[in-house]
């Protein structure tokens, strides 16, 4: 099946499934593409709704409306699904209703499979100490969201390195940009530019890392949706980790201050958000291993 990425995206949103429209019913039995994504038909033609069908050995979910499920997590017989970018079934991703998906250490995995070979292919900052410091400033939020901790954004471009790339890279720029216009209200350079000077001024007044999490985790999503060059992006974005790193003296204190903001922000329990962190610390791929004191220099 073809490869799609989704990306998280954004803001506080809750993950949302991607449902592709889909063209008139085959004939064939099995598996069908049908414009952007697949359905599947039984040997009689009908097309199969809530029920999950197999592809080699992944498991897929068709909705009521023969939909494949994608980018997102579902309940379904009273246990919480989660789907990939392809529409597969995440690995001891489903749990019973109302428990949290990150519940115990052997269920959580800080970067998937496909994230781990993107960034062996098509990541150029995997190892750039100043970029990665940059992506731990937002990393809570970027699982939150199912994105890839170690790209920028959450997400990497894929043209040019991936057959699909540029599908893939449009797709993504077009979710984002439906994210951002939703949770922000930002819909081109001159709103991405207000809403960034707002979360810096209040981030300032305050010096609250909620703030500051979000103008970074914004920049990335702003360079997604093609509103900031990439080099825009970074040098913006590293101008503000010098006055992140300044502000605070650790990556605790730093979450400490995160998840106090985003308590007050909301009026939501940060208990699943600080299991997180926790999480993202003691995994393979700990986002906080780059150390709080790295010098912060511009090497793009």
């Amino acid at each position: 099946m073809d490869r799609k990425v989704f990306r998280h995206i954004g803001g506080m949103m809750l993950l949302v499934c991607s449902l592709a429209v889909l063209s008139p019913v085959t004939a064939f039995a099995g598996w069908q593409k049908e414009g952007d994504t697949y359905a599947y038909y039984e040997d009689d033609g009908t097309r199969v709704v809530n029920a999950f069908r197999k592809s080699g050995n992944q498991w897929f979910y068709l909705d009521e409306d023969g939909h494949l499920l994608k980018n997102c997590e579902r309940e379904i017989d009273g246990k919480i699904y989660v789907f990939n970018e392809r529409g597969a079934v995440v690995p001891s991703s489903n749990r019973k209703s109302g428990e949290s998906k990150e519940s115990t250490d052997s269920d959580f995995s800080a970067i998937s499979s496909r994230q781990q070979y993107l960034n062996k292919t098509a990541n150029p900052y995997m190892n750039n100490k100043t970029v990665q410091w940059i992506n731990a400033t937002y990393a809570i939020l970027t699982k939150h969201n199912g994105g890839n901790i170690r790209a920028f954004g959450g997400s990497l471009k894929l043209d040019g390195k991936e057959e699909n790339g540029a599908e893939i890279d449009k797709t993504t720029r077009e979710q984002t940009r439906k994210m951002l216009k939703q949770s922000w209200g930002v819909t081109d350079k001159a709103s991405a530019d207000e809403t960034l000077e707002e979360l810096l001024q209040s981030a300032g007044d305050s010096s609250s890392a909620w703030d500051y999490s979000r103008a970074e985790s914004n920049l990335g999503f702003y360079y997604l949706a093609d509103y900031y060059t990439e080099k825009e992006a970074l040098d913006k974005a590293l101008e503000i980790a010098k006055e992140i790193q300044g502000t605070f003296d650790s990556w605790d204190s730093f979450v400490q201050s995160y998840l106090e903001g985003y308590e007050e922000s909301t009026g939501d329990s940060s208990d699943d958000r600080e299991e997180l962190y926790q999480n993202l610390k003691a995994s393979q791929w700990n986002p906080y291993s780059v150390s709080w004191k790295t010098k912060l220099k511009k090497n793009w």
